[in-house]
């Protein structure tokens, strides 16, 4: 949960400041929302909706990539409006991103859907999807349409009583650091790759984030056994690789001449085994 019970007599927040492995780049906190108390403790532990979630209006940008993702954050910034945006880490989400601006009103959530929608629309693509929602998601899982919420005088009740303990001043008062936002980017370039969006290209340098996979599936199986020797000649024991195809190729002539196949060439060394390159081949080769 993130508190710890203090000499006071009321929990205190643990956290003073953004962890590291967030999604999120926040561009603006909202000063009356407590989501820490509200939806980690109030909703997840008791079940029910809380007072000022009920007053919590979302409009939720959904960008289709990376690139877009990051115009959307240039969007927060210049409407410095209280939001956020950064990858969908929640499996019951079926989009890679995602962008929030909060409101403490409908009236005031329909006016903000006006200016992002506009400004979508202007910087990015009239084509992104943005709609006006009401408090969160897992609300409505577990709860059915936000329209039918209610607070019953049980938690009513229950509310006036956690308010009284629970502290959730939080003593970071500076947001993100630079070092955190830099963290929280790379994470949205490797989440874009990982889930193959071209876009993610165009931050990295033209260069793959890993190095991909070495295939074996096509090709001349001859060149390719040649292509494992040369490496580990070369890797284990320095040899170079042109040294390597003039030992292959006096082997090559013994089997022609002397009827000596490679694979008796490792009896010849002094070796029990042979060179496993070679399993399945037939003495001829």
């Amino acid at each position: 949960m993130g508190f710890y019970f203090s000499y006071e007599g009321v929990f205190k927040r643990l956290a003073v400041a953004v962890g590291l492995d967030t999604p999120w780049h926040h561009v603006r906190h909202l000063k009356t929302k407590r989501c820490g108390i509200d939806h980690n403790l109030k909703f997840n532990r008791f079940g029910y909706v809380p007072p000022r979630c009920m007053e919590c209006w979302k409009v939720v940008v959904g960008p289709r990539t990376l690139k877009e993702l990051f115009l959307l954050l240039d969007i927060e910034k210049d409407l410095d409006r209280p939001s956020k945006c950064g990858i969908e880490l929640r499996h019951y989400t079926p989009k890679h991103y995602g962008g929030y601006f909060y409101n403490s009103s409908l009236d005031e959530g329909r006016g903000c859907y006006e200016i992002v929608r506009k400004a979508v629309d202007e910087h990015i693509s009239p084509e992104v999807g943005i709609i006006l929602k009401r408090g969160c998601t897992e609300y409505e899982m577990a709860l059915g349409p936000s329209a039918m919420w209610y607070i019953s005088d049980k938690f009513w009740d229950l509310d006036k009583r956690i308010e009284a303990i629970v502290d959730p001043y939080s003593p970071n008062a500076e947001g993100q650091t630079e070092e955190c936002l830099a963290m929280v980017h790379s994470h949205w370039i490797e989440w874009a790759w990982r889930n193959m969006d071209k876009t993610a290209d165009e931050y990295l340098g033209g260069m793959p984030l890993y190095p991909e996979t070495m295939k074996y599936h096509e090709g001349n199986i001859s060149e390719i056994k040649l292509d494992l020797m040369r490496a580990k000649a070369h890797k284990k024991y320095d040899i170079a690789p042109e040294v390597v195809d003039s030992i292959h190729i006096a082997m090559r002539g013994f089997d022609m001449t002397k009827r000596v196949s490679l694979k008796k060439m490792g009896a010849v060394l002094g070796f029990d085994s042979i060179n496993p390159l070679f399993a399945g081949e037939e003495d001829t080769i």
